[in-house]
């Protein structure tokens, strides 16, 4: 980890976005490394980079982006016009996506993420072009619970799976409550008791 990025690393999400609103508009090129081990093998902790600040990132790229006070790097894997989704070539799952406007800059040159049919499955459950913001991250989050769930192990997963159905289904088939004034139902019962009169 170089100096640089350890300053980078101390700021605020305020002052990390003034900074790289700066280096967009001027299209810096910085010489850096990151310490991760979320884009191993293609980016080794400590390797020198080239990041092109101002480019924007395409599918395939490896973006350089802030998430919330952090400094993310990983590949881009799909994008829209309001959002990109981003995932490290070491990690299970994506990312939440971002915003463009938290785009740094992207590292170009790179050899390609390893295919793996797994990342392309759940990309394409996860991901189609009209998709918003808010709905893609859901779409994320759920599958991480759904992956900390299945590492407990498949009976810790089965309960769970199992729970969130009867949930869903007694949610949606539940007789729906009359509302009754409570006062009115009292002065017409003999008993005082509405459900008894």
């Amino acid at each position: 980890m170089t100096d640089k990025l350890r300053k980078l690393e101390e700021l605020s999400a305020a002052e990390l976005d003034a900074v790289a609103r700066i280096w967009r508009r001027e299209g810096r090129t910085l010489h850096t490394s990151f310490g991760g081990t979320s884009m191993l093998p293609t980016i080794a902790p400590g390797q020198p980079v080239i990041v092109h600040c101002g480019i924007e990132p395409t599918v395939g790229d490896v973006a350089v982006f802030r998430l919330n006070d952090q400094v993310g790097v990983h590949r881009v894997v799909a994008r829209s016009a309001t959002w990109l989704l981003t995932w490290g070539d070491a990690n299970p799952l994506p990312d939440e996506p971002v915003s463009p406007s938290c785009v740094i800059g992207a590292i170009r040159g790179l050899p390609p993420a390893p295919w793996s049919l797994r990342r392309a499955l759940l990309l394409r459950a996860l991901v189609t072009a009209a998709t918003p913001i808010e709905v893609l991250t859901r779409r994320v989050l759920f599958a991480r619970q759904v992956s900390s769930a299945w590492s407990q192990g498949p009976l810790i997963f089965c309960a769970r799976a199992l729970r969130a159905v009867f949930r869903r289904l007694s949610a949606r088939y539940r007789p729906a409550k009359a509302r009754t004034d409570r006062a009115a139902d009292k002065a017409d019962s003999s008993s005082g008791n509405p459900r008894y009169p």
